[in-house]
Order: C-alpha cells, then sequence, then structure tokens
C-alpha cells in the first residue's frame, strides 16, 4: 500500500498545495468544496455536496459493513508568513493547522481505495469548521452538523487523523482512551459603573479592578480544583477595556480556554469558574456576564479500532515508527464523532528537522510532504483491514 502512494504522491502534494494556496474558514469552503468534489469525480465517484453547509460526502465500494474516513477542510483566520512558493492567497486566511495535508491525504486513500478490492464500504467524509461553529444557527462545529444531518448514519467504524509537526515524519501515535481533551473558548464581560478616576472614584465600579481579581481567581481552578494526578489548564488568552486613563472602567471583555482530559473534570472546572464569576460579580455590586462557545468534549479512541489501525500502521511504519504519544491538551471536534461511533484517532509525524519548527496555528506552520503518502496509506491500509475485520 505504501508503495502504491508513493506512486500517486505528487498528485497528493499538488493537491495539498493547491488546497494551501486558496484556504477557506469555516461554512465557507466553497472553492475547497469545489476542488474535492472534482477529484472525487474523476475517480468516478459520485459526491453528495452541501453536506453540513460545504461538506462532501461520497462512498467507494457498497454493501456489507460500513467505515468512514475523516478529513476537515476548514482554514484559520490568520496571516501566514511561511514564504512558501503557495503560500495563501486569501490575506488574513492560512491553513496553518494542517487541514490542506488532511484533505490531500484523504483523496490519495480514496485513490488507493478505489483501486482495491472492498468487503463493504468506505465512507468518504470531507468536513466543514472543525475550528469553529460560526455560521451555523444552532453553534454546531462541522462534525456535529454532519452527526444531526445523518452523514455518519450507518457507519460501523471512523477513522480520523491530524498531522503533528511535533513528532518526526515515519512516525505515528495512537493509542486508546484519551487522545486529545475536552476543550472549549470562554468569554468574560465584566461590567462597571464609570466614573472620573481622579475627582470621585469611589462613585465607580472598577470593572478593571475586578478582571484583573477575575484573572487571579481563574488560576486556582486548577491548583486547588484538579488533583495532582488528573490534568486540565484554564489559560486567560485576551483582555480588552477601559475608555481613557482617568476614567474609572465601565466595561471589560476577556476570553481564554480551560481544558481538560476528564470530561467529569472539565464540567467540574466549568462549574467552578461559574461560581467565582458570580460570587466576585456579588462582592462588587455587579455582574459578570460568562459563556462557553464552541465547546468539545474529550477525543477517545475506542479499543478495538485503535488495535486494528496499528496492525495497519504496521503494514506501512516501522516498529519503532508506531508509539503512543501521550495525550494532548488540544481539542478537536472529531470528539463528537467518537462520542457515537466506534472510532480510532490517529496523530501522523510531519516534522522534518531542515524545517522550521513552529506549531500548529503558528503563521509560520511547515508540516513535511514526505508524511503526505504515509498518511494516505495509513488510512487505506486501516480502512481495508476493517472491512476484513467487521466481516469475519
Amino acid at each position: 500500500m505504501l508503495d502504491k502512494a508513493r506512486a500517486i504522491s505528487e498528485d497528493i502534494v499538488r493537491i495539498r498545495r493547491e488546497i494551501h494556496r486558496h484556504p477557506e474558514l469555516g461554512y465557507r469552503e466553497e472553492r475547497t468544496s469545489d476542488l474535492i468534489a472534482r477529484e472525487l469525480e474523476a475517480l468516478g465517484l459520485s459526491c453528495r455536496r452541501g453536506v453540513a453547509k460545504t461538506g462532501v460526502v461520497a462512498e467507494i465500494g457498497s454493501g456489507g459493513p460500513t467505515v468512514a474516513l475523516r478529513a476537515d477542510m476548514d482554514a484559520l483566520p490568520i496571516t501566514e508568513e511561511t514564504g512558501l512558493p503557495f503560500a495563501s492567497e486569501n490575506l488574513g486566511i492560512m491553513h496553518a493547522c494542517g487541514h490542506d495535508a488532511h484533505m490531500a491525504i484523504l483523496l490519495g486513500a480514496s485513490r488507493l481505495l478505489k483501486e482495491s478490492s472492498l468487503e463493504g464500504t468506505i465512507r468518504l467524509l470531507f468536513q466543514p469548521s472543525e475550528e469553529n461553529n460560526e455560521g451555523d444557527a444552532e453553534g454546531y462545529s462541522g462534525a456535529r452538523r454532519m452527526l444531526e444531518e445523518g452523514a455518519l448514519e450507518g457507519v460501523d467504524a471512523v477513522v480520523g487523523l491530524h498531522q503533528a509537526p511535533m513528532l518526526p515524519t515515519g512516525c505515528i501515535s495512537l493509542r486508546q482512551g484519551p487522545v486529545l481533551a475536552a476543550a472549549d473558548r470562554l468569554s468574560f464581560v465584566v461590567h462597571g459603573r464609570s466614573a472620573h478616576a481622579g475627582v470621585n472614584p469611589e462613585a465607580g465600579i472598577d470593572a478593571v479592578v475586578i478582571a484583573a481579581e477575575l484573572i487571579t481567581l481563574l488560576q486556582t481552578v486548577v491548583s486547588r480544583t484538579v488533583g495532582p494526578n488528573d490534568q486540565a489548564v484554564v489559560s486567560i488568552g485576551t483582555i480588552e477595556g477601559g475608555a481613557n486613563y482617568n476614567v474609572v472602567a465601565d466595561r471589560v471583555t476577556l476570553s481564554g480556554t480551560t481544558r481538560a482530559l476528564n470530561d467529569e473534570t472539565y464540567d467540574r472546572n466549568i462549574a467552578r469558574i461559574e461560581s467565582i464569576c458570580l460570587n466576585l460579580a456579588r462582592m462588587h455590586e455587579t455582574t459578570i456576564d460568562f459563556r462557553v462557545e464552541h465547546a468539545v468534549p474529550v477525543t477517545r479512541n475506542d479499543p478495538r479500532i485503535t488495535a486494528i489501525a496499528k496492525e495497519a500502521a504496521a503494514k506501512i511504519f516501522p516498529a519503532e515508527g508506531i508509539i503512543a504519544a501521550p495525550p494532548m491538551l488540544g481539542g478537536e471536534d472529531f470528539a463528537y464523532i467518537a462520542a457515537r461511533i466506534p472510532s480510532c484517532f490517529a496523530l501522523l509525524g510531519t516534522q522534518n528537522p531542515q524545517l522550521e519548527a513552529s506549531s500548529l496555528h503558528h503563521p509560520r506552520m511547515l508540516l513535511d510532504e514526505a508524511a503526505l503518502p504515509l498518511g494516505a496509506s495509513f488510512l487505506a491500509q486501516t480502512a481495508l483491514d476493517l472491512l476484513t475485520d467487521f466481516g469475519k
């Protein structure tokens, strides 16, 4: 399978670069959707367009068990600084997470599977809007919306992957249980009352002071709510407020995130944050608006599906290249799929020591394209092996 994937690697790279050059944000992946459909139709596959607004679904084979392979489609609102010859032509938008590679890998796997003998059905899921839920009336991300629209009905197992620039090319991480964290975007609005900061500050309610207290108190959520054998994080990333240097601020907004590798820990942390906001606001005789946005649960790998994926990986990667990296506190809306259908989510190493190493969501994030045929052959081999196992 790897030899076959390497034979089409130029096409996989071509597709990745074309998508990279024209990134689109969540639920707006129109051009990307066109490209995917065009590539699938060139393989003789019929596509269902407009799934979850801009998603694409296709099938290879028929009858028997059904295995789904998923790739996410959306880019990020980041200005690219890689200097690549195929850098983003859409100012302020970049495939800084590697979803361009995910789509190219799945299209490569589709070609490999189209040329294979199947004992069932492979469903190809090109999912929009993994990064956010903006543009959905109910606030659903792409995976949740695809589930709601029935794109995974009748599916027995799902396999996905994420490129990982922190792992070397030639390496793949597969582990049972938690892989990625429950994660969210938090927003706070601290309401105060304006007054002259020099003449009569006592007449105001200082939103800046309250926000400072809030940030300090939030640091106790992990240190005094989460046990030392558990993992969680609470971070505040932005703060904005005040109108002038000599005016008591009447409003401060903050945003941040909380993460946990246990859904119960996550729920407990959210409850603690709500309590902090309520009590702090009461103490200052004001209000603090607190919202949780784009929350996803823990991404958990099913033991059976993961075991089969490891056996498939052994046909592609050297033994030392198959690892079980510790769970990470990144979040993925694949978690919604994994919560309903037995699934495996792999981390594909894309780090080349000759490339500048930058993290995901960084304006200079680079990935090693030599990993793309590895990913394509892994998805194809795992899908075939799952069909064989389910057919026993």
